[in-house]
């Protein structure tokens, strides 16, 4: 056996260890009956160990077999639209997902139009929320209370993946009853002249 193959590049022979890329590669080669197998490992793989490897045994003609390497880097999602419409006074609840395999992700920063967002700045009933599992945190931020301006882009900002964005419009009370008044004055628009009509032509036949 020649060994695994990394676009068209050796890697290593049979057994040993090799630095490339973004960690420590390991084959590890081991028996069952007349079998031999061989275990191609990357300890803490990054973007730049992907790729097409194969695996090659130097027979004629050459047997051989390619795999193909995706690396998910990982990085913050925040469940639902992009855009969120909460009404002044109410609560507003954010919830961000962060993955980064393999190792949990590190600090989770929610931002407001890029400033920090703080539980014990001047703003009051803010409530954040961090629990991890495993490889996969959740971050959640909490504000009741909302007022105008709370409105704006709210980032999830964990260290060193990529962050998730979501922008917050708050309804003030006064729209959505200036916006039914209005619906109520042109649906009343036509049906009004004709009942005053039917009334009159009433009137006359008796």
């Amino acid at each position: 056996m020649s060994g695994p193959e990394r676009h068209t590049r050796l890697v290593l022979k049979v057994t040993g260890y090799v630095t490339s890329g973004a960690g420590e590669w390991k084959v590890r080669a081991w028996r069952t009956g007349a079998v031999w197998a061989w275990d191609l490992e990357i300890h803490e793989a990054g973007l730049a160990d992907a790729g097409v490897y194969e695996c090659q045994v130097n027979t004629r003609p050459k047997i051989s077999h390619p795999v193909t390497l995706h690396v998910h880097e990982g990085g913050a999602v925040i469940p639902g639209p992009s855009e969120v419409y909460v009404e002044a006074g109410s609560r507003l609840l954010l919830t961000c997902w962060v993955e980064a395999p393999p190792r949990p992700p590190g600090p989770i920063t929610w931002l407001h139009d890029l400033h920090p967002v703080h539980a014990t700045g001047d703003r009051g009933g803010v409530s954040l929320h961090v629990a991890q599992e495993g490889a996969r945190a959740s971050a959640r931020l909490s504000l009741t209370s909302v007022m105008p301006q709370d409105a704006g882009n709210y980032t999830c900002n964990p260290e060193s993946l990529e962050p998730a964005h979501v922008t917050v419009f708050v309804l003030q009370d006064e729209e959505p009853r200036a916006m039914h008044h209005d619906a109520a004055t042109r649906n009343l628009g036509h049906p009004l002249p004709l009942t005053l009509l039917a009334l009159v032509l009433a009137l006359t036949l008796t």
